[in-house]
């Protein structure tokens, strides 16, 4: 069997970083799903497919590189706010476009890891991890490898927010508060 593929452009935006895309959900059962990204030009654009053409939502102007997106929102509905890293700043816009949210973090590295979990915010440099509720500094973390990412377990199955570092060691941090509270190592698979 031979598939013949075509290629198709839709849209075309700048370089974009890993984990800079997102799919935002959709607001009624037939409405149009539409696609937020970032890109090193520092723009932000959302889109949706409309009669199979891409209809333009919003898009943001120019700024520093955007190293990563994530969504949130209020805990326990759908996750539609947008919020973008760039340098060491956080920015947050709705669903339609408007910026609700321009905060600088006391990171002296650029933003590489963020995770959104309601008013919390969990972000993570090379090696720094810092958690901010309500745009106020909570507490850090020094980790002795480079941080991959960050994630935090769902806050409805645990009493508490519990952060989960994946390092370059091929160690999984879980961290109480400011504390190591489980060590997991992996090793090769291979």
């Amino acid at each position: 069997m031979d598939l013949n593929l075509n290629r198709a452009d839709y849209l075309q935006v700048g370089v974009t970083s890993q984990k800079t895309m997102k799919l935002l959900p959709a607001s009624r059962h037939r409405a149009t799903q539409k696609v937020v990204l970032g890109d090193h030009d520092g723009v932000v654009t959302c889109f949706g497919m409309k009669k199979g053409e891409a209809v333009a939502v919003f898009k943001t102007l120019p700024g520093q590189k955007i190293a990563r997106l994530e969504l949130g929102g209020v805990l326990n509905t759908p996750q539609e706010k947008i919020f973008v890293a760039s340098g060491s700043e956080i920015r947050g816009f709705t669903k339609r476009g408007k910026q609700f949210l321009s905060f600088e973090t006391n990171l002296t590295e650029s933003i590489k890891a963020m995770y959104v979990s309601g008013s919390d915010l969990f972000l993570s440099a090379s090696y720094i991890y810092n958690h901010y509720c309500d745009c106020k500094d909570q507490h850090y973390y020094l980790s002795g490898d480079r941080i991959n990412d960050v994630i935090c377990l769902p806050v409805e199955r645990l009493s508490r927010l519990t952060p989960v570092l994946a390092c370059q060691d091929r160690v999984l941090r879980v961290l109480q508060v400011a504390i190591i509270c489980i060590f997991i190592t992996f090793h090769s698979l291979g």
